[in-house]
């Protein structure tokens, strides 16, 4: 499936056995596609599998807001299982305050999903 962007979006149902995940957001005005992209093939090099990853992303969305469509359904595949991991550039990709980052960090830790930031990675690779 893929998303307005042309990315291919995290599967709700049917997931693999143990799938990486890779989650992309930007708020940027006017690259947030672009910027998305760049993220997301960053992680797919990252995790050298890409048939493997699910890939959910926000572009436009704030990283204050909850209530992003591909956050929600990345984690809703958390608490449904099969994930293995989380793989995004940097934390605040996941969220920009500290309340909503311990709530998403404290679902994935109760699932048993690693997370994965990829920025210093990235930078000496």
């Amino acid at each position: 499936m893929n998303d307005s962007n042309g990315l291919r979006t995290g599967p709700t149902r049917g997931l693999r056995a143990r799938t990486d995940a890779i989650y992309a957001r930007s708020a940027v005005d006017g690259e947030t596609a672009t910027e998305c992209r760049v993220q997301v093939r960053e992680a797919l090099e990252f995790v050298g599998a890409p048939a493997r990853a699910a890939v959910y992303t926000d572009p436009g969305a704030s990283g204050l807001d909850a209530n992003r469509p591909a956050l929600r359904r990345l984690l809703a595949d958390v608490r449904l299982g099969g994930l293995r991991r989380v793989v995004v550039r940097d934390l605040a990709r996941l969220a920009r305050s500290a309340p909503l980052l311990e709530t998403i960090l404290g679902e994935l830790r109760a699932a048993g999903v690693e997370l994965v930031t990829i920025g210093e990675w990235n930078r000496h690779a």
